[in-house]
């Protein structure tokens, strides 16, 4: 299945979703491939991580997460296309201060020690004000641990 054609709508939708202050829940059927693709895509977009990171950062929170071969493949194409260049783009950049720097909020979600392999890239956005974080917690108020607890949208191309 082409769910590539989907990903432009889904990233923008999550990424206003967020830029309102909401979380948003992404799912399908069996929440394991589908939703999964989606919300790797959508990391993908704002952190310029490869799919690959950014799954591992989603399987520390949701275990189960595991794209089909074909899911994976339009990742990998997505994540060398020109196509994501143009979604970051055109994304509108957060208020100052108003998100987490999601890469370093995938960086806590992986074990101890563990670094992200891809090199550090340049910010698509100016980087976000103080952090407010209190006796080493590791960023677990990040959307993607919240996402697990509410949802205020859901993007029409999942229904």
């Amino acid at each position: 299945a082409n769910i590539k054609k989907h990903f432009e709508k889904c990233i923008n939708f999550i990424h206003s979703c967020r830029l309102q202050g909401g979380t948003c829940l992404v799912h399908c059927l069996a929440g394991i491939s589908r939703s999964t693709t989606i919300v790797l895509a959508y990391l993908m977009a704002v952190t310029q991580l490869g799919w690959l990171e950014a799954l591992e950062a989603v399987k520390a929170v949701r275990p189960v997460a595991n794209p089909n071969l074909g899911f994976r493949r339009q990742l990998e194409e997505f994540g060398h296309s020109r196509s994501v260049q143009k979604i970051r783009r055109k994304l509108q950049p957060p208020p100052r201060g108003a998100l987490l720097d999601d890469r370093e909020a995938l960086q806590s979600l992986l074990p101890s020690g563990r670094k992200l392999a891809h090199p550090s890239p340049e910010r698509a956005w100016p980087a976000p004000g103080p952090k407010n974080t209190s006796s080493g917690a590791k960023h677990m108020d990040s959307f993607l641990v919240r996402v697990k607890d509410s949802f205020s949208c859901l993007p029409s191309c999942l229904k």
